[in-house]
């Protein structure tokens, strides 16, 4: 055939990444040559498109300005213990078919790709050149890695009111099950729940919030009183995630704990408490309006008086921020922080248990910081209210 598709994106490969193929043909010298590409999205033809030899008898389609626009992910707020993620992901492929002639014709069948899978991520180039989907699928790897970027030498806190997700892959899309362990301060088996029956899903979004636990396992709240930490993995017969280490966090504190969750470059959600100092604050805008001094009384003087004033507010409007603090914190938590919620464009304040509100990081500047320098590291943030208040009319 004289159409060879030479290279391919990664069988599971993020959205807002180039998602390139490469692609070459025998007969690039025949007039009027260009390749035809055909577009499927989930099972159905998308869209064509012509393309021409770049390099020799080469070429190469991009489709990610496309495939991008089709994902997306929310934030599941119904305390479901699992969520099949599709709309997270899709699948794709590719025909290429050679075009030549005059008038140039489409001339066989062309060649297909293998069916591939994108999700709703978006990696730093660096990250993305050396991105090596098969750590994240536990049908590839025995002990795949959950879809977080979060040091794993790091402790990962969540409060027993709070909130949590875990996303991870198993791209034949079977059934799976959640374990779940709890250990007190002495590393000491408190209780295990194993076995949990989860969802059949290629890209499986987990609540592991301990009230979700509580209420889908059979670990009890008093099982939680007595945890310092707890073990979660998602798993099939010989194949399953990492155990992510869940630390409870139950200090004692003067502040009020605000926890954000937020859109991580892997397409899934990612959390953290901010909790020292924090302060709302309101900006009020003013829609003022003049009329003449004075009015005319009953008696038909022009009356001056005080109550009928000439300055008034037409209507006014209020938006709210909030600075937040984090916690003395190392390095690696801080640096993963900044970069991860910084560049993320979508972001939840968590106003009670499961109940989110959105709003958007002010802050749009951030360093990344060594401890070498630094030592513990502390960091602020403004956070823009998105909802805001009108007054009724004067």
């Amino acid at each position: 055939m004289a159409v060879t598709i030479t290279n391919s994106p990664q069988d599971w490969t993020t959205a807002s990444n180039p998602v390139v193929f490469e692609f070459s043909s025998t007969e690039t010298a025949q007039d009027s040559f260009s390749f035809m590409i055909e577009l499927q999205v989930n099972g159905a033809v998308h869209s064509y498109h012509q393309v021409f030899p770049e390099s020799a008898n080469f070429g190469k389609f991009d489709c990610s300005a496309i495939l991008r626009t089709i994902v997306f992910s929310e934030l599941v707020s119904d305390g479901s213990l699992d969520t099949s993620y599709t709309n997270a992901i899709a699948t794709y492929r590719v025909r290429v078919i050679d075009k030549y002639g005059t008038p140039p014709v489409e001339i066989d069948a062309g060649t297909e790709s293998a069916i591939l899978t994108i999700t709703n991520g978006s990696l730093r180039h660096s990250d993305w050149v050396d991105f090596d989907s098969s750590l994240y699928d536990f049908n590839l790897s025995q002990t795949s890695l959950f879809l977080t970027f979060f040091p794993r030498t790091s402790q990962y806190f969540c409060g027993l009111d709070e909130s949590m997700f875990v996303g991870s892959i198993m791209s034949q899309g079977l059934v799976s099950q959640l374990d779940v362990r709890l250990y007190d301060i002495t590393d000491t088996l408190i209780v295990s729940s194993l076995g949990n029956s989860l969802l059949a899903a290629q890209l499986l979004l987990t609540d592991v919030s301990p009230s979700t636990i509580v209420a889908n396992t059979t670990v009890t709240d008093v099982n939680f009183s007595t945890c310092y930490y707890y073990l979660v993995d998602v798993n099939r017969a010989s194949a399953g995630t990492e155990q992510f280490k869940i630390y409870v966090d139950t200090e004692c504190s003067q502040y009020t704990s605000r926890r954000l969750h937020w859109l991580n470059k892997l397409g899934v959600w990612d959390s953290y408490s901010f909790t020292k100092y924090s302060e709302e604050s309101t900006s009020v805008n003013t829609f003022d309006y003049q009329k003449n001094q004075g009015v005319w009384s009953s008696t038909n003087s022009f009356d001056y008086g005080f109550v009928n004033g000439s300055s008034f507010s037409g209507t006014k409007t209020a938006s709210d921020t909030m600075t937040v603090n984090t916690d003395w914190i190392k390095e690696e938590k801080h640096n993963w922080l900044m970069r991860s919620l910084l560049e993320s464009p979508s972001v939840y304040l968590e106003i009670t248990q499961g109940v989110f509100e959105p709003v958007r990081v002010s802050t749009k500047k951030y360093t990344l910081k060594q401890k070498i320098k630094e030592g513990l590291i502390q960091e602020e943030l403004t956070l823009s209210r998105t909802y805001s208040y009108t007054s009724q009319l004067s």
